[in-house]
């Protein structure tokens, strides 16, 4: 899931600078590299098949992989403390939302050159991942994950309710509605989830209801918190009706997603996730399926996360060497084993093309309605190295008002004068 770890760019940025380079590699023989990718499981096997295949058909590189030592959640904070010790990997797994923070750092090399070359075909990616790798004209890496929140029901349980799967054109209020009936205190059955475990992935399921009630995240300068808006405290009150009045919400205080357990368990009946938790849920057996997000007036938008394979600098063939290497690993050809792996979606317009895509429908069905939903993936989270700190505020507040102890708008305020206290500094 996209937990941001909340961390000052200030801190990453410092760090960036008092180290030096670990050397050109201009030494003779292959190029070695190491990626750090921040998975476990069937994900990391699938990026370590990737990279195997890679190395038997390229003598001139050797890629190595590893965790680093951290999660995707955590690879921020791991390789910020690798740019100081000066072992930081060639390449790492990073959320896009760390990516302005990434581009200010001197030891993040600007790909623009690289991209246009007649192999990688960057126009094939989907605009708002382009968006995520360019920070202010500077190309920090390659595309590597893109994901719609979507949800996903529990058909038994929907049946057993009698209430019909959802419909395209669904509302909150339906979707409100079905949670109520989908609880039962008696045996620990959930009509949903919310998470509240302070990052991102508590943040981001409020930005789609202020987009869809037709607020903002930021002024459109940037220097100002605009999601205490009335829009934004009508978004939060959605969402504290469910928890507080209705109890039909499991409220998600672990980072460990008990909420995902939950669904897996089958006490769960709405999930707001995406294709990251089908590998999980199929192995459970649920019996699921897939539905866009609830829609406001006929508005349907959701937030994407597209994440990077960033670059970092270790000389100009190593940097030579990882662009070659990622225009090779995100190529349809490799994406296609990466989705049909891990259920992700595609990062490029053409995979939808491959012959191969239609077996990834196959092995998981209803993801074309997540394909479908990046659609109305129509706006990106604020590209400032200051939004995860933002993120942050903006989490404690939902907390508070989920569990009953602030008002929304009250609660949106203060992270709001914290936001402007935070923005209204310089160069931080």
């Amino acid at each position: 899931m996209k937990n941001l770890v909340p961390i000052l760019a200030a801190v990453l940025l410092g760090a960036a600078a008092a180290c030096s380079s670990s050397g050109d590699g201009n030494s003779g023989g292959p190029v070695e590299l190491m990626l750090w990718h921040g998975q476990d499981d069937t994900a990391a096997k699938s990026i370590e098949k990737l990279v195997a295949s890679f190395n038997q058909t390229h003598p001139d590189i050797k890629v190595k992989t590893d965790s680093g030592g951290a999660t995707a959640d955590t690879m921020l904070p791991k390789v910020t403390a690798g740019f100081a010790a000066g072992t930081h990997p060639d390449i790492a797994y990073m959320y896009g939302s760390w990516g302005a923070a990434l581009a200010r750092s001197p030891k993040v090399p600007n790909l623009k050159r690289y991209i246009s070359g007649p192999n990688v075909k960057w126009d094939d990616f989907w605009p708002n991942t382009r968006q995520s790798s360019t920070i202010n004209g500077k190309v920090i890496g390659f595309p590597s994950a893109v994901d719609a929140l979507s949800v996903l029901y529990n058909k038994k349980l929907l049946a057993e309710a009698n209430i019909k799967p959802p419909s395209p054109n669904w509302t909150w209020d339906d979707f409100r509605e079905m949670s109520r009936k989908l609880t039962d205190a008696k045996t620990k059955t959930y009509g949903t989830t919310f998470a509240i475990s302070g990052g991102e992935e508590t943040t981001w399921l409020l930005w789609p209801l202020v987009w869809q009630h037709g607020g903002s995240i930021l002024s459109p300068d940037g220097k100002k918190a605009a999601f205490n808006s009335p829009q934004g405290a009508q978004a939060l009150s959605v969402m504290q009706q469910m928890a507080v009045q209705d109890k039909s919400v499991y409220i998600d205080s672990s980072p460990a997603e008990k909420g995902q357990k939950l669904f897996e368990s089958g006490r769960l009946g709405l999930f707001l996730a995406g294709p990251w938790v089908l590998p999980d849920v199929q192995a459970a057996k649920i019996d699921y399926g897939f539905a866009p997000l609830p829609g406001t007036n006929g508005d349907h938008q959701t937030v994407s996360g597209p994440d990077n394979w960033a670059v970092f600098d270790h000389g100009s063939r190593r940097i030579k060497a990882s662009v070659e290497f990622l225009t090779w690993l995100t190529q349809p050809e490799q994406q296609l084993v990466w989705m049909k792996d891990t259920g992700a979606l595609p990062t490029r317009r053409s995979i939808l093309q491959q012959p191969g895509y239609q077996e990834f429908l196959k092995k998981y069905p209803g993801i074309g309605v997540a394909t479908d939903n990046l659609a109305n993936a129509k706006q990106i989270r604020p590209v400032t190295a200051k939004y995860p700190r933002v993120s942050s505020f903006v989490a404690e507040a939902i907390a508070s008002t989920l569990l009953g102890r602030s008002d929304p708008k009250a609660a949106l305020d203060d992270a709001a004068r914290k936001s402007d206290a935070l923005l209204a500094v310089p160069g931080q």
